[in-house]
């Protein structure tokens, strides 16, 4: 690993800046090695935090989420006495999730 990576997974660890320059003396950074590695890991670990793309839904997700959706509106209609109706829309729906999941 070289030092710029290592600087940037002291980053990435949740580490502050004493922390990660009491690290680096460990490993034999110079003084002017540390700051010139604390800047350029902090500008890449901000960038590829901003770009981070983990926590944007799938497209798998937006059938469920229609599904659940449909299962809803055929779930009040249940309740609103459109039992047949809305209980074979539900099987019918259910099914369906059913076999997306299995894909």
């Amino acid at each position: 690993m070289n030092k710029l990576d290592y600087s940037v997974s002291l980053r990435a660890k949740g580490l502050g800046s004493e922390d990660i320059k009491n690290k680096m003396k460990e490993k034999g950074f110079d003084d002017s090695e540390i700051q010139y590695y604390l800047k350029k890991s902090d500008e890449i670990f901000l960038k590829q935090s901003i770009n981070y793309k983990g926590l944007r839904p799938k497209r798998k997700n937006s059938m469920k989420m229609i599904a659940l959706g449909l299962s809803l509106i055929l779930l009040v209609s249940v309740f609103f006495g459109y039992a047949k109706i809305g209980l074979l829309g539900l099987f019918i729906v259910w099914s369906l999730v059913g076999y997306t999941s299995y894909r």
